[in-house]
């Protein structure tokens, strides 16, 4: 019984020491992946020393040999590493990396040896946490690599519930053995048709609706066979449902990130598969019906067959996918790619953020924050009131508090003697703040909060946030502070740093004051602003030509009554226009097209470059250099008005000068796109916004929805926005 309580108690000890560190732990650990050499690859971790236990080694495919984890301690923070070897393949997209932590995620940095770095949000699973390689490594693709997969998927496709092969096989019963692969080419015209309106940004369907109406058509095939009824009625029915499937095919691939020039090849790949396999199966169809043909009533027997898969099959689907709402029929890879600059936070509700260990309590009388972001390098510092008063050589004996019309002082005087004090040094040159700050605040389950207002101040218990921030071009390279606050009660400093990659901790003493900062990964680019331009219409010249011929001599046939060129002929011109349409395609600029009303498709690309540069233009604090950067995607008089929703849309709470960083913008949907009277178009647009901040070394996430009109114009060559009209805001994160 003694032994049990001795358990209770210490097992309630551990709880309780433990708490400080595990409360406000939201479980988003920062890792990086850096690649050595080609063969070589180390794995890293920020971690908590209290949380070193949570950090198992990383598992890589088995073709690789990974160390043993070195841990390298920080003053309570540990780097933990792990290095991978291997004598054959490298890493590559097909590949995937498995962390055994136990952790919610992890915000996962990547270095490849060409320098260039990705980055990405990665949850945890039941088996631990998943890093795809394929959403980390440079996302282009060939044309090649297209035109491979989406014939692949057209091969598969074929075999979905046996559509196309019971259409093949009640085409076979119903004609004549001449005209089977005549009557299917109906189907094929109908498949490539579907081409020109898929170019021209005409909107699709959902491929299973598509595949639904094929199970009706071949019922009814199989109806009209069992009656031995003409073909001709049913052969425009087959070139309609070859143009429905291309253009659902078409709307299913707007989930891919495929560039413009290789939406129509892949389209045309997957159209391919299934017409050679509509003919491979007529091959084989044709064979087994000299058999069944010769026995009595075999022909009514494979119709009736035909008719009654065809009504399983359909029961089947609508029950499969209808029913249960699953639309998603093709083998796409939606995994979305991590791109260069963004970091996609996820839609999981998370409370809170990343807390240092001193989010609730100071641990020392000062506590120092380095944080390190793009565009800016931000110092916060946490000072114990009382030694704020002894900095400023104020007697404390017998003081207990600051009384309210002392607070000002306190605050000039300590921020003057902070910035005296510990001189700055950003890629070696000295830096003088654009933004310096000192304000009481208060710590809490939230972080740290700015004091709303003033109350006497306990010496013990208050507490001075300074905030100095300095701008950068770009992302500082290396960053230097010789710290010289130091006093009989102050002999250490706790001084943590947070860049985009990773934190990191140290302690600062009157003997070892230097804090320095370098970037962990080199050759990283901030976003950039980009104008979104007008692209010029490619143009299939070459079958446009084609076509035409083949309408002209077709019209000058009709006329005279008679056939000017064989239909084979004009057949195998048409097809070859219809081949070359994807792929023989010239970049031509047609002012006049720019008042064409964009596709769905098209404005979500558009207005998801418009929206990235007008959050990003706020990267920046300098009020003529935010506008500049707005004017290269806001046009009109919206531009002050965007200015200032969004500013203060950034604002984060009460927070003493932190910023939200913009992470990623993601067009959700765009819906009815209008031309109005002025040229300009209406999009009804619903998108999302994903960020983060970083103040005084805690991490915390959002995630906002937003459902609004949008008007976008073409202005000079480019796109920008007239105005946003919003109907709905909400917060997701």
């Amino acid at each position: 019984m003694q032994r049990s309580i001795a358990y209770v108690l210490l097992g309630l000890a551990f709880l309780t020491s433990a708490s400080v560190s595990l409360a406000d732990d939201v479980g988003i650990t920062k890792a990086r992946l850096i690649q050595k050499s080609e063969k070589s690859y180390v794995v890293e971790a920020d971690i908590t020393q209290a949380l070193v236990w949570a950090i198992k080694a990383p598992i890589f495919p088995d073709r690789f040999q990974v160390s043993e984890l070195e841990y390298i301690n920080q003053a309570g923070w540990i780097v933990v590493q792990a290095t991978a070897t291997t004598s054959g393949k490298p890493l590559s997209a097909k590949d995937e990396l498995l962390l055994p932590w136990m952790r919610n995620g992890a915000s996962m940095t990547v270095q490849w040896l060409d320098g260039s770095i990705r980055q990405g949000l990665f949850l945890r699973s039941l088996e631990g946490i998943h890093i795809p390689l394929k959403t980390l490594m440079p996302a282009t693709r060939s044309l090649g690599e297209v035109v491979r997969e989406h014939f692949f998927i057209g091969v598969k496709h074929l075999l979905f519930k046996g559509i196309h092969v019971l259409l093949v096989f009640v085409m076979v019963l119903l004609a004549s053995t001449r005209n089977v692969f005549k009557y299917l080419l109906f189907y094929t015209f109908g498949q490539a048709a579907s081409m020109v309106p898929v170019d021209l940004g005409l909107p699709g369907f959902d491929l299973l609706f598509t595949d639904l109406l094929g199970l009706i058509l071949v019922f009814l095939l199989a109806v009209a066979a069992a009656r031995k009824a003409n073909t001709a009625p049913y052969l425009p029915l087959l070139f309609l449902f070859g143009l429905l499937h291309g253009l659902s095919y078409a709307h299913e691939t707007t989930v891919l990130e495929l560039a413009n020039d290789q939406k129509l090849p892949a389209l045309f790949m997957f159209n391919l598969a299934v017409d050679v396999g509509h003919f491979f199966f007529a091959g084989v169809f044709l064979s087994v019906f000299q058999l069944i043909k010769h026995i009595p009533y075999g022909v009514k027997i494979g119709a009736y067959t035909a008719g009654a898969l065809s009504v399983m099959a359909f029961s089947l689907v609508f029950q499969e996918h209808v029913v249960t709402g699953n639309v998603d029929m093709l083998p796409f890879d939606t995994t979305r790619i991590a791109t260069q600059y963004s970091l996609p936070v996820s839609q999981a509700k998370q409370g809170g953020g990343q807390r240092p260990r001193g989010a609730r309590r100071l641990t020392n009388p000062i506590m120092t924050y380095l944080s390190v972001e793009p565009y800016e390098v931000r110092q916060e510092v946490l000072i114990q009131a009382r030694a704020a008063v002894q900095f400023l050589g104020v007697d404390d004996q017998g003081m207990g508090s600051i009384p309210i019309k002392s607070l000002a002082p306190v605050k000039e005087g300590i921020l003057e003697v902070f910035q005296r004090a510990n001189p700055i040094m950003i890629d070696g040159q000295p830096s003088k703040p654009v933004m310096a700050r000192a304000d009481f605040v208060t710590l809490g389950p939230a972080g740290v909060t700015v004091r709303p207002e003033p109350v006497i101040e306990s010496l013990d218990n208050g507490i001075v946030g300074l905030t100095l921030v300095h701008e950068t071009p770009g992302l500082a390279d290396s960053i230097s502070v010789g710290w010289r606050m130091f006093s009989d009660s102050v002999q250490k400093v706790e001084a943590t740093t947070t860049d985009p990659f990773g934190g990191a901790t140290m302690i600062l003493s009157p003997d070892d004051n230097q804090l320095i900062w370098k970037s962990r990964l080199g050759g990283y680019q901030v976003p950039v602003i980009e104008t979104i331009t007008i692209e010029k219409k490619r143009i299939p010249l070459i079958s446009i030509l084609m076509f035409l011929c083949v309408a002209a001599l077709l019209a000058v046939s009709a006329i005279r009554k008679k056939w000017i060129v064989s239909r084979p002929v004009l057949a195998g011109a048409a097809i070859a226009g219809f081949v070359l349409y994807p792929f023989a395609t010239y970049p031509m600029d047609l002012p006049w097209m720019s008042h064409w009303t964009p596709s769905t498709q098209r404005t979500s690309q558009i207005l998801n470059g418009l929206l990235s540069n007008v959050y990003r233009a706020f990267d920046v604090r300098n009020e003529s250099r935010v506008y500049d950067r707005l004017a290269v995607s806001v046009g009109g008089d919206q531009l002050t008005r965007i200015y200032l929703e969004n500013r203060k849309a950034l604002e984060f709470e009460n927070r003493g000068g932190a910023r939200a960083n913009v992470d990623e913008v993601k067009i959700r949907t765009v819906d009815n796109v209008k031309r109005t009277a002025n040229n300009d178009f209406i999009a009804d647009t619903q998108w999302s916004v994903s960020g983060s901040v970083n103040h005084f070394g805690h991490t915390h996430y959002r995630q906002n929805q937003y459902h609004a009109l949008v008007t976008f114009a073409a202005v000079g060559g480019s796109w920008k926005i007239r105005a946003i009209e919003l109907i709905d805001e909400k917060r997701v994160l």
